[in-house]
């Protein structure tokens, strides 16, 4: 749906005029009017498109329109009902970013841990039972409240095994306590407990992601080891299974579709919980690792050259000129400029030199900034992150572009993708066939997720591919580009 189509369903839902609209935006009804008719696309200025958001997230109340939107957006009713939540994914939509990977890709880049650390006003509880039962959706929260209760009460921290591919409405259905498990996993990586964690199989993008983004305040701690079984398994039998071995287990069943699960058990039976552990072992040494969250510069330069290694189409989206295709001139200036050793090491790494004649695609989604912004002196170069930002002048701009033209006119299989200025962010995400896929966010600090299910990294493959062919890479845009970045020269040798 393009954003004329988006806009016309939403007025039509919540019964918005142009005039209604054109009020809560403080702008003239006419701009509603293009936009509404297509005659003008996506904004510049994404304040509109937020203001537009959260209009239609607080006219949205009735389970009527609830309903709609899920059906619409792809997504489960539950993530309707909080207002905030609501007009965030709205605003992904709208702006052309309703897919997961991509709601995905921005809550990674916007996450600031500082803002999620509050301490819960739980009170600890040691518990002593063998096998307290719960019954239904409520049951299962008020378990889940009570193992934490149990975690905070013990003397010393440990590692929290987790097994749930059963249907997550229990969650869900209950916004406050879908914030309240995030919170109290946050309060308990700070308290020193470390993570395992088994994803459930990827039946759909919608799911996976989901999962992904609840969690990922969790993986940003560090405090999290995630893996994934490789093989196919039996989706009809679904298991709950949260144990720390020797202290607490909660553990419940039920048949694919069931939304609500029929029993919870909770136990802190000593000899019961170890037998849950063993069962989670056995598992576990099934499984591979899913994704990796890598911030020190050893880590980060073993990340680069696993994914470097790997042999096949890579096709990446970054957020100016990428790294891969400067010239020497270029990389003696990043290495020239930017001090730390350690730092070097990792940009030695980094700017490595691509083959592009091994016949596999490289499909580079970039930024073409205009030529008044590189003027400006704020366009950052490549490698500019956390502290450190190096910026192009016209004269290397100019030297790398022309780089990109030889490349292009030289190999067939590389691909240059001029994004449009509106959808440029900072989120780097670089995927290798379907092996391994690379969320980098820069600030503020550098921050990589390597990923490597393939299930997700298909995922992350497709909205890349996807993003590509909307913006044209074809051999009539190929020369298209050709021409695009000889103006662009033009204009700053002028």
């Amino acid at each position: 749906m393009q954003l004329h189509e988006k806009l016309i369903f939403l007025q039509n839902l919540t019964q918005t005029s142009n005039r209604m609209l054109a009020l809560e935006l403080q702008v003239d009804p006419s701009f509603i009017s293009r936009l509404r008719t297509g005659r003008r696309g996506i904004p510049r200025n994404r304040r509109y498109i937020k203001a537009m958001a959260a209009y239609f997230a607080k006219r949205c109340t009735t389970e009527y329109q609830r309903q709609a939107l899920s059906e619409i957006l792809d997504i489960k009713q539950a993530l309707t009902v909080k207002k905030d939540q609501l007009t965030e994914i709205l605003y992904c939509w709208l702006c052309g970013e309703s897919d997961e990977v991509g709601r995905f890709a921005q809550t990674f880049s916007t996450l600031n841990l500082e803002d999620l650390n509050t301490r819960p006003n739980v009170e600890s509880h040691n518990l002593n039972v063998s096998g307290a039962v719960y019954y239904g959706n409520e049951g299962k929260r008020a378990a889940a409240k009570a193992f934490y209760q149990h975690l905070l009460s013990l003397d010393s921290p440990g590692t929290i095994y987790l097994l749930t591919d059963e249907d997550d409405s229990w969650i869900l259905e209950d916004y406050k306590f879908a914030k309240d498990t995030q919170d109290w996993g946050i309060d308990l990586a700070h308290r020193g407990f470390r993570f395992c964690q088994i994803t459930p199989p990827a039946s759909s993008a919608n799911q996976a992601f989901d999962s992904m983004s609840r969690w990922l305040p969790i993986y940003m701690t560090g405090q999290a080891d995630v893996y994934y079984y490789p093989r196919l398994r039996d989706n009809f039998h679904r298991r709950t299974l949260i144990v720390v071995p020797g202290q607490i287990a909660m553990t419940s069943s039920s048949l694919a579709g069931h939304r609500y699960g029929n029993a919870t058990v909770l136990t802190t039976e000593q000899r019961l919980t170890q037998s849950y552990g063993g069962e989670f072992y056995d598992y576990l040494s099934l499984c591979r690792p899913m994704l990796n969250l890598h911030t020190g510069t050893d880590k980060l330069m073993q990340c680069f050259l696993r994914f470097t290694a790997i042999n096949g189409t890579r096709i990446q989206r970054v957020s100016t000129l990428s790294a891969e295709t400067a010239p020497p001139e270029v990389k003696a200036y990043y290495l020239e400029h930017l001090d730390p050793a350690d730092a070097k090491k990792l940009k030695h790494l980094y700017l490595h030199e691509i083959d592009f004649s091994d016949n596999n695609d490289f499909i580079d989604i970039v930024h073409l900034a205009s030529a008044i912004e590189i003027r400006s002196g704020n366009i950052p170069t490549p490698l500019s992150y956390g502290g450190y930002t190096l910026h192009y002048t016209p004269e290397l701009y100019i030297i790398h572009l022309k780089n990109i033209l030889h490349l292009l006119k030289t190999y067939d299989n590389y691909h240059c993708i001029p994004l449009p200025a509106n959808e440029v962010n900072e989120i780097i995400l670089m995927v290798k066939d379907v092996q391994s896929a690379l969320l980098i966010r820069k600030s503020p600090s550098l921050t990589v997720f390597e990923i490597s299910q393939p299930d997700i990294v298909s995922l992350g493959r497709e909205y890349l591919l996807q993003t590509a062919e909307r913006i044209g890479s074809s051999q009539a845009n190929r020369m298209k580009t050709i021409s695009q970045i000889k103006e662009l020269i033009r204009e700053l040798q002028s």
